[in-house]
């Protein structure tokens, strides 16, 4: 539920709530003071008829009804009450408010009745209800679309500025356009937001600049390292030594190796591979396929292959990358004489190798430096480059280990 539906939903609420409260409550005064005022009116007349008896004068009047009671045992003073009587003139029963009451006057006793017509409980509560209603509903609605009109306009700022602020990339070289108001709350989050997102950005480019140089000293380094154990290599030398010198060699590699693996996750992680266009998905494949079949032939690995043409929108380096980790992966891992099955159509992309099962868990599998702990030299990253290619694409990604086959399967976003 947005802001402004639910700011609007609490008014309403609210409003229902105390527009019953008083509705009741103005039923209620409002009947108290109705009755009230009846019963003076009675009570004056029928003061004013005891008065006309005192003076021997006897009135005879519609709605009063004097009687001379004889029984002493008459109570004396006042009783309110209600009757129905007919109306002849519109040929039904109406509802009156009665007086009855007794004084002595003299030697004798007297009963007076004084009646007033009234329109009814019933249908005095229902003409107030009706007249209340209407007036409810025109002030809840008349209500409810200022305070949503009135809330928009006020809230337009913030959700303006909102979607400026999700479309926002520190890798982006724009600065972070946002809306003025005159809202002092909104232009103190405004002031917060332009300062976090310059300090994000300054930060990013720092990270990002520390990365690539950092990588590049790296780099030369551990190539003047592997010069100079090739060269070393070619030297006489004892069999112990050109043992030491292969041993360091595999390390430089390992961590060369790793160096442009990490500089490449830093890259994916901030997004920098922006530019996309079309690219035959199927031709790529085959092509990586045909250049490795060799290593595939040497391990005795019987290739499956299913290859329907498959057009996508990507960056063409991660699309190679992709290919070439995957087919790293299951020939690393698929054992000789094993299978593997590659399958590529409606599209969909599957890989399946045959193997040993992981010697971890299987949603592990995509993380961070996790690598069969039988395997030393991999560097535990090519999956987790696979992973954050798939989502840099809005690709899903999931794997499957079933009756001793390895399942990796990749939807991938398909041109139309």
């Amino acid at each position: 539920m947005t802001l402004l539906h639910k700011t609007t939903r609490d008014y309403l609420i609210a409003s229902v709530s105390i527009l019953i409260f008083t509705g009741f409550t103005l039923f209620v005064i409002l009947q108290k003071a109705v009755s009230d005022e009846m019963n003076e009116q009675l009570e004056l007349q029928a003061d004013q008829i005891f008065e006309s008896i005192r003076f021997g004068n006897h009135v005879n009047a519609p709605l009063i009804k004097i009687d001379k009671v004889t029984d002493n045992n008459t109570s004396l003073g006042l009783v309110f009450g209600d009757s129905m009587v007919y109306d002849r003139v519109q040929k039904e029963m109406e509802e009156y408010h009665y007086l009855k009451e007794t004084q002595v006057i003299g030697d004798s006793r007297y009963h007076v009745t004084v009646m007033s017509s009234h329109i009814g409980w019933d249908n005095y509560y229902l003409t107030i209800f009706f007249i209340f209603l209407l007036t409810a509903i025109l002030l809840t609605l008349s209500g409810i679309l200022i305070n949503y009109f009135s809330n928009k306009k006020i809230l337009k700022p913030f959700f303006e500025n909102l979607k400026n602020v999700q479309a926002f990339s520190v890798s982006s070289p724009y600065t972070l356009q946002l809306h003025d108001s005159t809202i002092t709350e909104f232009k103190e989050l405004n002031f917060t937001l332009k300062d976090l997102t310059e300090r994000s950005k300054k930060e990013y480019l720092a990270l990002r600049e520390f990365t690539e140089n950092a990588s590049h000293e790296i780099q030369i380094p551990l190539s003047i390292i592997q010069s100079k154990l090739d060269r070393m290599s070619q030297l006489e030398i004892t069999e112990q030594m050109a043992g030491y010198i292969t041993q360091a060699k595999s390390g430089v590699n390992r961590l060369s190796k790793m160096n442009k693996s990490l500089l490449l996750l830093a890259k994916l992680d901030n997004q920098l591979f922006t530019e996309q266009h079309e690219i035959v998905f199927s031709d790529v494949l085959d092509s990586h396929l045909r250049n490795m079949e060799d290593l595939f032939l040497a391990k005795n690995i019987n290739l499956i292959e299913t290859l329907n043409k498959t057009i996508i929108y990507s960056h063409q380096y991660l699309i190679d990358i992709l290919i070439s980790n995957f087919l790293s992966n299951v020939l690393k891992y698929t054992s000789t004489n094993g299978t593997v099955k590659i399958n590529l159509k409606n599209n969909v992309f599957i890989i399946s190798n045959t193997g040993s099962p992981l010697g971890f868990p299987d949603e592990y599998i995509f993380d961070r430096f996790t690598k069969n702990p039988e395997n030393t030299s991999s560097t535990g990253l090519g999956l987790a480059i696979i992973k954050e290619i798939c989502v840099l694409n809005h690709w899903t990604l999931t794997y499957d280990f079933q009756n001793g086959w390895h399942t990796f399967i990749i939807v991938l976003k398909q041109i139309n």
